[in-house]
């Protein structure tokens, strides 16, 4: 009597656990889904800012003085085309430099962005930013 107690509980346990797995798996037809990636997206030359501040101005020139030509958003994701560091307070005895990165047409300060090797560890790191 115990042996098919036994017996019973495993079969009902075993086929709980086939079936749980069964209707948990999603079927994609056998299809494999990948990303749409462009040729630039992975190259080891190419850099990609997203923009870490909830507004940034984005200059015609890398100087806070400079004439604002856009507006950028949070979690927006750029391709870097340049760079350049320029020094603030010159003349004074504690001349601080400053990096800024050329996105499109015009220049943003590095604080105000998070440089990343290519487009798809930025778009990771998008969807952890709040």
């Amino acid at each position: 009597m115990m042996k098919k107690k036994s017996f019973f509980l495993a079969s009902l346990f075993f086929i709980a656990l086939f079936s749980f797995f069964s209707f948990s798996c999603k079927k994609n037809n056998g299809q494999l889904e990948m990303p749409q990636i462009k040729p630039g997206e992975l190259s080891p030359r190419t850099q990609w800012a997203l923009i870490s501040d909830p507004y940034v101005a984005c200059r015609k020139e890398a100087s806070y003085e400079s004439a604002t030509i856009a507006s950028f958003r949070k979690g927006e994701i750029y391709e870097i085309t340049g760079n350049c560091t320029i020094v603030l307070d010159k003349g004074s005895e504690d001349e601080t430099k400053e990096k800024w990165y050329a996105l499109g047409d015009g220049w943003v300060p590095s604080s105000a962005v998070k440089v990343y090797s290519n487009k798809l560890k930025a778009e990771q790191a998008k969807k952890s930013i709040k």
